[in-house]
């Protein structure tokens, strides 16, 4: 009797595994194409089945550019703004929708000294959602926000200007009770800083100025691994097309693990302790790569090359689901506006579960996002 109460447990709890993967989907966003070739939601099941557009961006605000976030039951978002004027100007907006898709709206537009041009995601922390914008703001430089997740009380937190690094083109990291990210210009030298700053916006911290002489100008946010910050940057370098870094987060211990022969456009991410990236040209076959880094051995190692038919110009970043990588490409593909793929984590079993096309949207950019409808 006890035996058969114990399968009966094991048969529920399988049966349970089972429900909850299945319940599982993968949203992103495409930057164009679409009902008004501005760029799309969309989902799809981790099998490749049950594509579905969920929303299509009407222009108005401009086009999505980084990934979606989950805040509990709420999906959130950010356009990019564009500077067509025939469509009205605009500096991007923040949107958000339900987990079933349905409830679309955007509950804050950038005006311009608010900030301009978000190019990073938005993150979570308690009752309120954070993130950067490229410009605008007092010196045109950028801003850090706060917004909370009910859509109201937009707060600007901190106005970029040169001297403190300027232009941030990722996502802020939460560590250690505060905020740490970089910026792609400003700084002593022009390059870019790595900096850290208080929940609430205040005690700004420059933690490194990027050199010349060395690696800077990083487009790609922070990683924390090791007690170390870890990054990627767009420029210097043996081939001056950036590399690899890290760093302590007290500045001190810089060092250039590794030399792109170009530049990695999107971030680093962890995954049973090696760090997996992709550059978004160059390769066998010129289309891009992925790749992973030990951190201790410091040994770097391409694991794919894209092509025109896989998928070309990866600038996204991966993520990781059921044990596999998962990532997007901007181009190829057979109408070459994207792909959406998978590859085991050894480097082999690629495989394409997907092909952007004009229907779908196109040129999708940063991280698919899995949500479990059961959270």
């Amino acid at each position: 009797m006890i035996h058969s109460k114990l399968i009966l447990v094991l048969v529920i709890l399988c049966f349970s595994d089972f429900s909850n993967a299945q319940s599982t989907i993968l949203w992103g966003v495409t930057s164009s194409k679409g009902a008004y070739d501005s760029g799309t939601i969309f989902s799809i099941n981790p099998d490749g089945s049950n594509f579905k557009k969920i929303h299509d961006f009407d222009g108005k605000t401009g086009y999505p550019f980084a990934s979606l976030t989950l805040g509990d039951t709420k999906i959130w978002g950010m356009t990019k703004g564009h500077s067509d004027h025939s469509k009205g100007k605009s500096h991007g907006a923040i949107f958000v929708l339900n987990k079933k898709g349905s409830g679309f709206k955007i509950v804050h537009t950038f005006i311009g000294l608010d900030g301009s041009i978000p190019l990073g995601e938005l993150v979570v922390y308690k009752e309120s959602l954070f993130g950067m914008t490229s410009q605008g703001g007092s010196y045109n430089s950028g801003v850090i926000f706060r917004i909370h997740k009910d859509g109201t009380n937009f707060t600007k937190l901190f106005d970029f200007k040169t001297i403190d690094g300027s232009h941030p083109r990722n996502s802020l990291l939460l560590h250690d009770g505060k905020f740490w990210g970089t910026t792609s210009h400003g700084g002593t030298e022009n390059k870019g800083v790595i900096f850290s700053i208080n929940i609430d916006g205040s005690n700004f911290k420059k933690i490194y100025d990027f050199k010349e002489i060395s690696i800077g100008e990083p487009e790609s946010g922070l990683l924390v691994y090791n007690n170390r910050l870890w990054g990627m940057t767009t420029r210097g370098g043996k081939h001056n097309e950036g590399g690899i870094f890290s760093i302590h987060t007290d500045g001190t211990g810089f060092k250039k693990m590794h030399d792109f022969i170009y530049p990695a456009l999107g971030d680093l991410m962890e995954s049973n302790n090696t760090l997996w990236g992709m550059t978004a040209s160059k390769g066998k076959h010129n289309a891009g790569v992925i790749f992973y880094i030990h951190p201790k051995e410091e040994l770097y190692t391409k694991v794919h090359d894209f092509n025109q038919e896989n998928g070309r110009f990866p600038e996204g970043n991966l993520m990781e689901f059921n044990n596999n990588l998962w990532g997007m490409t901007r181009f190829g593909g057979t109408s070459n506006l994207g792909v959406l793929f998978s590859l085991n984590k050894n480097g082999s079993g690629f495989k394409k579960w997907l092909d952007f096309n004009k229907n779908t949207g196109g040129i999708p950019y940063g991280t698919l996002l899995e949500i479990t409808n059961n959270k």
